[in-house]
């Protein structure tokens, strides 16, 4: 107390002196009574409840208060007649909204709303943060967008937040994202949706999509040793497609025109497997089949790939009424064969 009552002495003498004070500063603006100066702190100004401003006797025109139970706190001021708040003309902005996350190799793609409101100053940048990790990813824009956060752990969960700044200061963070997992962009030989994978899809193939990838996926094991092409009777079954990204048509033709899916013949057969519980199966077409045969070391030194046998495969590629193409894996040559020949099958399919 004693501290405080020679700090306020001291104030006065100073005031009666010379007319004006100076706190930070030893020359005081000549305009000021009072000029506090600093770099590093703000003033602040008396702090009360709401009941307590409404006790204070007789207010004087020009009164500020900060009042801490006053819609979240405000600062309020008395014109002489009456009391009101000040308002922020200019404040943070609302916080962004997460609208989708995307896994690459160690790393996310966040694609983020812009806020309702820009707290009336535009908004100039967009971080979004990691968890765990507190990893960051900035842009410097206004309006909705992407950020990229780099820098991940492939095969980790990261959820995301996204904060907007504008010249006031940041907002607060939005609602966390769901959770992903950055991967290692797929390769033949990986295993992948009940398989492995032995070709990836490039621009010009069916089943192509611009910065997606996709591709087809061989089944660990062979479905039969020794089958038919055809179900016991010669017909055209329209499956005269060779390329890659065909051999699900084919196989969909073949069944169309030698009945329901049956056991009994090759692109039945393979339709009937369901590894990884996938029910999308196929007799690979002849491009596919032979992609098969030049991947075919990577895809049996793959654990858990049951090795190829050195004989004839079937692919779901007619070449007519009475013969169909299928390739020899010692050699890997391709030749059009009775359809009514017994010969191996290994499914395929798309993802």
């Amino acid at each position: 107390m004693k501290q405080i009552f020679t700090f306020l002495v001291a104030v006065l003498i100073t005031a009666s002196t010379y007319a004006q004070v100076g706190i930070g500063t030893s020359s005081p603006d000549g305009s000021a009574a009072l000029d506090i100066t600093s770099t590093t702190k703000g003033l602040l100004i008396p702090r009360m409840t709401n009941a307590q401003r409404l006790a204070i006797a007789s207010p004087v025109a020009g009164l500020q208060v900060f009042v801490t139970d006053f819609d979240g706190g405000s600062f309020m001021f008395y014109d002489g007649t009456k009391w009101g708040t000040l308002s922020f003309t200019k404040t943070i902005p609302d916080a962004p909204i997460i609208s989708g996350v995307a896994p690459g190799n160690t790393e996310v793609i966040i694609s983020f709303t812009a806020p309702s409101s820009n707290g009336g100053s535009a908004i100039t940048s967009y971080t979004a943060t990691s968890n765990p990790g507190a990893i960051t990813g900035t842009v410097s824009q206004e309006g909705s967008g992407d950020i990229t956060v780099t820098g991940l752990t492939n095969g980790t969960g990261y959820t995301f937040t996204v904060t907007a700044t504008n010249t006031i200061g940041t907002s607060a963070a939005s609602a966390a994202s769901s959770s992903v997992v950055p991967v290692s962009p797929l390769q033949v030989g990986d295993f992948y949706q009940g398989g492995v994978v032995f070709h990836l899809f490039v621009s010009g193939e069916t089943g192509y999509v611009s910065g997606e990838t996709h591709g087809l996926i061989a089944a660990v094991e062979d479905q039969s040793s020794g089958i038919q092409w055809n179900n016991g009777s010669s017909v055209t079954t329209g499956a005269t497609a060779t390329a890659i990204g065909t051999g699900s048509a084919n196989t969909d033709a073949i069944i169309s025109a030698q009945g329901a899916t049956e056991t009994s013949y090759a692109a039945g057969l393979a339709r009937a497997y369901t590894g990884g519980e996938y029910t999308d199966w196929f007799l690979p077409s002849k491009d596919e089949l032979n992609q098969i045969y030049i991947n075919k070391s990577t895809l049996e030194a793959v654990s858990g790939f049951n090795a190829f046998t050195n004989t004839y495969y079937w692919s779901s590629t007619e070449h007519d009424s009475d013969d169909a193409l299928m390739q020899l894996f010692y050699f890997g040559h391709q030749l059009n064969y009775s359809k009514g020949f017994t010969s191996t099958v290994r499914a395929v399919r798309a993802f």
